[in-house]
């Protein structure tokens, strides 16, 4: 179960050793900090952009961003969703944003994309 792809932090590593000057110690770890900033950028950007997304929603409704981690079969992924009740009734929607996949790093929509130009109601996003 890999969770980084430890070829590319290899060559970064030896990248920075050729061009930077650096120490193979010390390139390797720069790389390792680069790549599990790549990461966690990924999985911020899209909380940053389901925020949005619920803040340019409707105030009739509430709203709840989740994220649940999933591990089986060999697979590690982080999946999203934004769930929408409502106070004075059973109305209860799951939207589902897909998910990361925390082996490779890739982002997969759902039925919905965090990074789409179109919001809960299906009105186009401000500034897209």
């Amino acid at each position: 179960m890999k969770k980084y792809d430890l070829s590319k932090i290899m060559k970064r590593a030896w990248e920075l050793v050729k061009k930077v000057g650096m120490a193979i110690s010390s390139g390797l770890k720069k790389a390792w900090e680069e790549a599990k900033m790549v990461e966690k950028t990924l999985k911020e950007k899209i909380m940053d952009e389901l925020e949005d997304i619920v803040g340019e929603a409707t105030d009739a409704y509430n709203y709840e961003i989740t994220k649940k981690d999933w591990q089986n079969y060999g697979k590690d992924r982080t999946y999203y969703a934004v769930i929408e009740t409502r106070n004075c009734s059973k109305h209860c929607v799951k939207y589902d944003f897909g998910y990361v996949d925390n082996k490779t790093g890739e982002y997969v929509p759902g039925k919905k994309d965090a990074f789409g130009i179109y919001g809960l109601s299906g009105a186009r996003r401000s500034g897209r």
